[in-house]
């Protein structure tokens, strides 16, 4: 099954999974590492929901069922604490015209 379908489910009210990544959309904040960005939409008791934005200083051109992922919070924290991944609330991200479809 498509991960998409369960960010509909679980997000917030009049959340839609995009089919391009659009930058100018609302992101709690970042995480950073392993060569990639990814913008944290929203969370829940559990999960991080997360759209993978950038891999190798470029944005993705993934389509939507591979960009949205729901991580567990205690891995993330995990990994973040290990230092593979940093919080940030302003991520170095490509220009613009540098997206691509999805």
């Amino acid at each position: 099954m498509s991960p998409v379908p369960d960010f509909w489910k679980d997000g917030p009210a009049g959340f839609e999974p995009s089919e391009r990544i659009c930058p100018g959309t609302c992101y709690k904040y970042y995480l950073c590492g392993k060569g990639c960005t990814l913008g944290v939409l929203f969370e829940d008791s559990v999960h991080l929901y997360l759209e993978w934005l950038t891999e190798g200083g470029a944005y993705v051109s993934y389509p939507a069922a591979l960009r949205y992922k729901a991580w567990p919070k205690h891995d993330v924290g995990r990994l973040v604490a290990q230092g593979v991944w940093d919080v940030s609330r302003t991520p170095d991200l490509p220009e613009q015209t540098e997206l691509v479809a999805g």
